[in-house]
């Protein structure tokens, strides 16, 4: 049971403690500009992947190729990716079976020296 005006989100202060790990809420307009540079990403990943290439350096050179640099917060590690816009964010995994890709807000607290749009591990 639970009080008049609360909501239910787990142990006491759950969301609150974990607020850190909330990213930005987006604009229809936002959203469809990150859909359309989502599939920007998408093309020039799906390139490597039929290649046979997920190496961190081929992923690197694929965002380069898109004009997408650490001025970007373009972030490359372990298959995942993830790129700032300046408007969203741009996140997925590149294996040699599959390409995921998500469109996302920036979060709020990010995790430490990685850019934007990586969320992050730890707490506060």
């Amino acid at each position: 049971m639970t009080q008049e005006g609360s909501s239910v989100d787990g142990p006491p202060n759950y969301a609150d403690n974990h607020a850190y790990r909330m990213s930005a809420d987006l604009s229809p307009a936002q959203q469809a500009k990150g859909e359309a540079s989502a599939g920007l990403i998408r093309y020039e990943l799906e390139k490597a992947r039929k290649e046979g290439d997920v190496s961190e350096k081929r992923i690197t050179a694929s965002l380069k190729n898109l004009g997408c640099g650490k001025e970007h917060g373009v972030y490359v590690g372990n298959g995942f990716y993830s790129v700032h816009t300046g408007d969203v964010c741009v996140s997925g995994h590149l294996t040699e079976k599959e390409l995921t890709i998500q469109v996302h807000g920036a979060y709020a607290e990010p995790q430490p020296g990685m850019g934007p749009c990586v969320e992050n591990r730890g707490g506060h």
